[in-house]
């Protein structure tokens, strides 16, 4: 018997018991279909999640001064919090910076850094009359910052404008503000919101800024939240009009921390390690202060480790149900072999060989299987496309999770099957013949 023929006998047996096949698929149906679905939402919500952090800014090369004696102690390439930089000389300047834009022109897209002042305050609207939904003052956090800030850690406009580098050169009293800050204080209109005056005031200082912009937060996930809080965005060299005294004896002009964002194309692992000697060779002199450049591979590379073990050990938890289903493609099987056990003396009678008897058997068992399969793959499809729309982000199922999930049924269909083709194989043909 070669394999087409074994192929039309199990098909012709599977429609001779139909509500038995139904049964039988029915396991395979829900491991499958479970697998699918979960694979598919795992791999939406690792989507989602890294395009919240790519939009976050994790791609980005983050720059900082450090303690030399403590930064090479340190084997991570994690930024951590190094102790104050107090010296001045030490910090990276916008001089600097200019040179590094210069120098890698075609590799650096843009630049962030900000100003050591910042916090909490109060804001108030300036000589306007409040709605119903507006507050007379709200709290707010305050960032001085530079005009490539919101490029670098991707934080889109909504309305109006973002910082420009006239505002930072000219010192502009201009701000972007957050959607909270529109929905406290001008009725969550953000036209009503442009250009109108707010006054920060907290303990270290009084100023005023017109808005000009209002920033949407980068999307978050289920793993990554979003921005909540109020909050407004200015040129840094306003920090001195709400700095402590602290602060403003610090160099308006030099930072300790900036953050690169490199030009599409470019290999990032390259480019650290070439803005990693620009760093050096302008630090080399100091035996106090170095500058370490530092990425999130390893973070990203965790990110992915925990969303990749979430995901296996979930479809794996799926998984049992397709053993429950093997199972059950088994128990059904031998019921079936033994009532066609007349048949099985028949054929053999006939001139069927065993291994005919038993590649009948298994072949029926795999292709039971494979159709569950199919089915289950369907609508585990289905139900993960579905979801991960519910979840905002649409993803098909990986290929390669339904090749392995078809494959793994079939596999289910041999093993399972194997014995009770087996057990019909084995059958003495007088024996059969005389079943009842």
């Amino acid at each position: 018997m070669n394999l087409a023929e074994a192929m039309k006998l199990a098909l012709s047996s599977m429609k001779t018991g139909k509500m038995r096949s139904m049964l039988t698929l029915l396991g395979i149906i829900i491991g499958i279909a479970s697998v699918i679905t979960i694979l598919t939402l795992g791999h939406a919500l690792k989507t989602q999640t890294m395009g919240s952090l790519d939009s976050m800014g994790i791609n980005n090369l983050n720059v900082q001064v450090q303690d030399r004696k403590t930064a090479e102690e340190s084997k991570s390439d994690y930024m951590y919090s190094s102790p104050t930089i107090t010296d001045d000389s030490a910090l990276i300047t916008t001089n600097q910076l200019e040179q590094l834009k210069q120098r890698y022109a075609d590799s650096v897209e843009a630049i962030s850094y900000s100003g050591t002042a910042g916090g909490q305050g109060d804001v108030t609207v300036v000589g306007q009359t409040y709605g119903t939904l507006a507050s007379h003052e709200t709290k707010s956090g305050i960032s001085p910052v530079n005009a490539d800030f919101m490029t670098v850690n991707g934080v889109d406009i909504e309305a109006g404008r973002a910082l420009l580098p006239q505002d930072i050169t000219d010192a502009r009293h201009v701000a972007v503000i957050s959607p909270e800050l529109v929905k406290e204080l001008f009725d969550d209109d953000p036209a009503r919101a442009l250009e109108s005056e707010i006054q920060f005031s907290s303990d270290a200082g009084t100023a005023s800024f017109m808005v000009v912009g209002v920033f949407s937060p980068p999307k978050g996930s289920l793993l990554v939240g979003t921005m909540s809080q109020p909050e407004m965005y200015v040129p840094y060299p306003l920090q001195d009009l709400f700095s402590t005294e602290y602060d403003k004896n610090k160099h308006s002009d030099a930072f300790s921390e900036v953050s690169v964002k490199i030009a599409q194309g470019v290999d990032k692992t390259k480019f650290k390690d070439e803005l990693q000697r620009f760093f050096d060779a302008t630090y080399q002199g100091s035996d106090s202060y170095l500058v370490k450049v530092s990425d999130n591979s390893e973070a990203l590379d965790q990110i992915n480790t925990i969303l990749g073990s979430i995901s296996a050990v979930v479809a794996a938890i799926g998984g049992i149900s397709l053993l429950v289903g093997g199972i059950g493609v088994m128990n059904v099987m031998l019921i079936t072999v033994t009532e066609r056990t007349r048949e099985i003396g028949v054929r053999k009678a006939l001139g069927a060989r065993s291994r005919d008897i038993k590649l009948q058997f298994v072949i029926e068992a795999m292709i039971v299987c494979l159709i569950g399969g199919l089915i289950g793959v369907g609508l585990g499809s289905a139900f993960g496309m579905i979801g991960s729309s519910l979840l905002g982000t649409f993803v098909v199922p990986p290929l390669s999770a339904i090749l392995v999930s078809l494959l793994f049924s079939m596999g289910i269909g041999l093993f399972f099957g194997y014995y009770p083709a087996a057990k019909a194989a084995k059958m003495n043909p007088i024996e059969a013949l005389r079943y009842e």
